[in-house]
Parts: C-alpha cells; structure tokens; sequence
C-alpha cells in the first residue's frame, strides 16, 4: 500500500492562492476545529510562511503542510491528508521533504495528546517531546504535546 502511495504523487510543490478553498476542505475532513479558508490566505501571504501541496496523478491535492520560520526555527502549524489516501505515507513523505528542505533548521510543533499516530510519526522522523500545554485544543479540549527535532537529528530522514 505504501508503495501506491508513492507513485499516486507526482509532485509535492509550493501552493498558489487559488488552492486555499480545497487546503480548507481538507482541514475540514481532518480536524474537529479546522483552519478556514480565510486563515490559509493569511498565512499563504504571511512572507514568513509556506505552504506545500501533495498531488496525485490526476493533479488532485491530497495532503498539505503548513510551515513558519520563526527566527532560526521552522514551525510545522498544520500537516492534513484526505481521508481515502491516510495511513499511505503521504504526510510522512511531506514532512520529510520539508525537512530536507530545510535541512539547516530545527523543526517545532504542537500536537494533540490523543493523536498517537501523529506522534509517533514525528519520533520516527527525530521529533522529541520537549513538553506539554493542557488545554491548549478544543473541540474536544485536550492537552497538546509540544515536540522539536533539533539539526542533531537530521540523520532520522
């Protein structure tokens, strides 16, 4: 299955401002308080900000990452797949790219204590908990686990 994955992407590329609608349908899909439509426009004009797109053959957009350099940090604000194409290694394939990207910058992020498969993906690609906010989700309210992945472990790509 994964190796279908790999070859339904053609391309993981910078997004344009017309796919702000679709990224916001996605986060719909993915997430009980997802990002708006207005809130990808935002951080896609945000000089600081990338957004990166997976596509499949077809051109169709099936996953996102959201990205933010703070200062001499890259912070990952919001990673999505669509449902029919999770558990194929698309979103482990995004954050690799963008960790070979950016290859020089330590990586941080924030995620939902209840999402273990979120998490372990992030140790499997260096992540370490570095710690944890309560209450900092809601919709359900619940804790976020706050991880880094220093240049140390860039050997984890």
């Amino acid at each position: 299955m994964m190796q279908k994955a790999d070859n339904d992407i053609t391309i993981i590329a910078a997004a344009d401002i017309t796919d702000m609608s679709i990224l916001a349908e996605i986060a719909a899909l993915s997430f009980p308080d997802p990002w708006s439509e207005k809130l990808f426009k935002e951080a896609f004009e945000n000089v600081y900000t990338k957004i990166f797109l997976a596509r499949d053959n077809s051109g169709e957009i099936i996953g996102y990452i959201v990205l933010s350099e703070i200062g001499d940090d890259i912070n990952v604000d919001d990673i999505a797949v669509l449902p029919e194409y999770r558990r194929m290694g698309i979103g482990k394939r995004l954050l690799k790219w963008s960790l070979l990207e950016y290859q020089k910058k330590s990586f941080l992020l924030e995620v939902r204590e209840s999402n273990s498969p979120a998490i372990n993906l992030y140790k499997s690609m260096g992540f370490e908990q570095v710690g944890f906010r309560k209450r900092y989700y809601c919709n359900p309210c619940e804790g976020a686990v706050l991880m880094t992945r220093k240049i140390e472990n860039k050997d984890k790509i």
